[in-house]
Formats: structure tokens, sequence, C-alpha cells
């Protein structure tokens, strides 16, 4: 799902995947809006035990 601005301009994204072995992925990337550069990302890994991992990152993005 993606947020644009009134000027057409992307503003976040939030994506789901599950991979193979059944870990489900959500990413949650925020840019800027005059750049397109991204700001922050939020990743949250939940393992099919249970187990969940969250990761942030400020200035960069490490999952698309």
């Amino acid at each position: 799902m993606k947020t644009i601005d009134n000027h057409g301009n992307l503003v976040s994204e939030i994506n789901h995947c599950r991979t193979l072995d059944g870990r489900f992925i959500t990413t949650n990337t925020t840019y800027n809006t005059n750049t397109g550069r991204t700001i922050f990302q939020n990743i949250i890994v939940r393992e099919s035990n249970g187990k969940v991992s969250n990761t942030n990152v400020f200035g960069g993005k490490l999952l698309p």
C-alpha cells in the first residue's frame, strides 16, 4: 500500500510478504517528499514459531 501526497509524491509504503519457510515480513518505509530519499524503515519479521523481531533503519532501507 502506498501513500501519496497532493502533489503525487510518494510519502510512505507498507509491504507484506510470506516466505517459503513460513515467515511473515512487514516493511513500513517513509520517504522525504522533496528528494524521494528514504528517511526511515521499520521491518517486522514473525517466525513460524511465533517469535517476532523488529528492526528500525534510519536514513536508508534494508528491504524493498
